[in-house]
């Protein structure tokens, strides 16, 4: 049992490593990097080396609050997505809010089959 918790620690640190770099990189990317330079990097507006930078440091931060890539990962999606609709000029308030219940909905549904499969153990 004190392995596990030795273990989850160092993963911590590691996880604060890469996301304070990661944000570091992002930061140096607004202060330094003209939008226009960027803007039709491999995709005409889809600002491509921004958003994969948004996404690792999204990423990395909901990895160290959750303590779980697959949940990281499913709301990592959910906000990138969102993102992408604001640079498109489609994110409202509407789509922020179908967006965050379709990832109430997936929490929910895996809480409960974790629960059911506790359940019948």
């Amino acid at each position: 049992m004190g392995r596990k918790i030795h273990e989850r620690n160092k993963r911590y640190g590691r996880l604060l490593l890469v996301a304070a770099i990661n944000w570091l990189a992002i930061g140096l990317m607004i202060w330094r990097v003209d939008p226009e330079n960027i803007k039709d990097f491999l995709i005409p507006g889809g600002y491509l080396p921004m958003m994969l930078l948004v996404t690792g440091g999204v990423f990395w931060l909901l990895s160290i609050l959750f303590l779980s890539a697959k949940r990281a990962a499913r709301w990592t999606a959910g906000i990138v997505i969102f993102v992408y609709l604001r640079v498109l000029g489609l994110g409202n308030l509407l789509n922020a809010v179908l967006i965050l219940g379709l990832l109430l909905s997936i929490e929910f549904y895996y809480r409960r089959e974790k629960k059911e499969v506790v359940n019948f153990d």
